[in-house]
């Protein structure tokens, strides 16, 4: 963030503030030409979440961990899958520790400052929690909502929540079908039934769309909105002040590849979508159909943050199974003249089968400039002759999101001139004690269907 020098209060300071002007644009080139790509492991914000996991038989590990900076300090977590349960001395998590479709955490602090306030999930039914938000009344069945990303409107977190719905019997055969706006009271975030959920983005009658059928695919209701939001001043259609909405949209069945498409809402309007412009290729529209694609169509990267440097540009952050982190840099909000970078490969496997890394985020509340605080999710879908997935039941650090301090290059060329991507260093995990926890052959292992 650039500060405003005070008020000069003798002419004679003019002189002064000229020089200091030149040294302040030849720091700031400085700035943007050492791009160091350099990351080290956020030891206490990993170590705090790993503790908490450990020692409160709650929240123990999930993935997408978006975060929203709060007021006095603090953060709110949205994380999708999620496990509830106690984590034993050796690592491990018991089998049938409920999984629970999105979950909440609440922080505070940074540094040695910081803990977990509360795990926040909806009530119990049969002795399992219930997600905290449900899917938007009149969703197919057996649909359920993952959190995109969220921001603070005056009194409440606003954060927008997709609907899924299964389209076939394999696990990964799910479709977007609906987007909600969740408007959570900063006074009651820990009362999931003080929150208030809107149908937002295309509407309630899109909810029986299934993306990438005859007809649907590339449609308003193949978008998953919310997967970056930015307040900007630098608005279309003459709003003074707005909200810019990043979406992805899905492809036909199949296909893995996904298209950035843009909207904006007037500030503090998400949850009324009747205000929502969509950038097409005709231009701003009240329709989303036609959607523009500026970061061009079809890609195997996937938005994680959308996020505004120090010099006035933003960087579209993500991540792809081919480059490890990446990263768009752009002029402006609506990322016109995109240019892409490659930051950080993936991060090693350390030893689990079927390992990934997926879903990279800018943690707001820990960033400050160019100084990031980077997450991700990391996974395995490798189970046992039990059918017993290896994360989290074998070893939890391996469905835990792991976080690292990152300096951003100001820029694509800067990134490009640093030789990326860089590694990662290797994560600092929690020790636990070795028992259940087994060391197996790769043969061991399986990643297709379980009987």
């Amino acid at each position: 963030m650039l500060i405003a020098s005070p008020r000069l209060r003798r002419a004679g300071l003019v002189a002064t503030l000229l020089a200091a002007a030149a040294l302040g644009a030849l720091a700031s080139q400085l700035l943007r030409a050492q791009a160091p790509l350099s990351a080290s492991w956020t030891g206490w914000l990993n170590g705090g979440l790993e503790d908490y996991a450990a020692a409160d038989g709650q929240w123990n590990s999930g993935d997408n961990a978006v975060q929203v900076a709060l007021p006095g300090n603090r953060a709110l977590w949205l994380f999708n899958d999620s496990y509830y349960g106690p984590v034993g001395d050796d690592g491990t998590v018991r089998p049938g520790t409920p999984l629970v479709r999105n979950m909440l955490l609440l922080t505070s602090g940074s540094g040695d400052s910081f803990r977990v306030i509360r795990t926040i999930t909806g009530p119990p039914a049969g002795g399992v929690p219930a997600a905290p938000v449900p899917p938007v009344a009149g969703s197919p069945d057996r649909s359920w909502a993952w959190p995109d990303g969220g921001i603070v409107t005056g009194n409440s977190v606003q954060a927008i929540y997709t609907v899924f719905a299964p389209e076939g019997p394999d696990p990964f055969d799910y479709v977007p079908v609906a987007n909600e706006v969740v408007t959570m009271p900063l006074a009651s975030l820990a009362r999931p039934s003080s929150y208030v959920i809107t149908p937002a983005g295309f509407g309630p009658a899109s909810l029986t769309a299934a993306c990438g059928q005859a007809g649907q695919a590339g449609g308003a209701g193949c978008v998953q909105w919310g997967v970056g939001l930015v307040n900007a001043t630098s608005c279309p259609r003459g709003l003074a002040a707005c909200t810019y909405v990043y979406g992805e949209m899905w492809p036909s069945p199949g296909a893995s590849s996904r298209t950035l498409v843009v909207a904006v809402a007037p500030r503090g309007s998400l949850a009324d979508p009747g205000t929502w412009w969509y950038d097409t290729a005709a231009g701003w529209s009240r329709s989303p159909s036609g959607l523009a694609a500026p970061l061009g169509r079809g890609s195997s990267f996937g938005v994680g943050s959308v996020y505004r440097l120090p010099g006035g540009g933003y960087v579209v952050l993500g991540s792809s199974p081919a480059d490890g982190i990446v990263a768009w840099y752009a002029p402006d909000p609506g990322l016109s003249g995109a240019r892409f970078a490659r930051l950080f490969s993936a991060p090693g496997s350390r030893g689990v089968p079927g390992f990934l890394a997926y879903q990279a985020h800018i943690a707001p509340a820990y960033s400050r400039g160019a100084s990031v605080v980077i997450g991700f999710s990391v996974n395995s879908f490798a189970h046992d002759r039990a059918c017993l997935n290896y994360a989290p039941y074998y070893d939890v650090a391996a469905y835990q999101p792991e976080f690292y301090s990152v300096i951003l290059p100001g820029d694509a060329a800067a990134a490009a001139r640093a030789g990326g991507p860089r590694p990662l260093p290797p994560p600092r995990l929690r020790p636990f004690r070795p028992g259940a926890r087994p060391a197996p052959p790769a043969r061991a292992w399986s990643s297709g269907s379980c009987p």
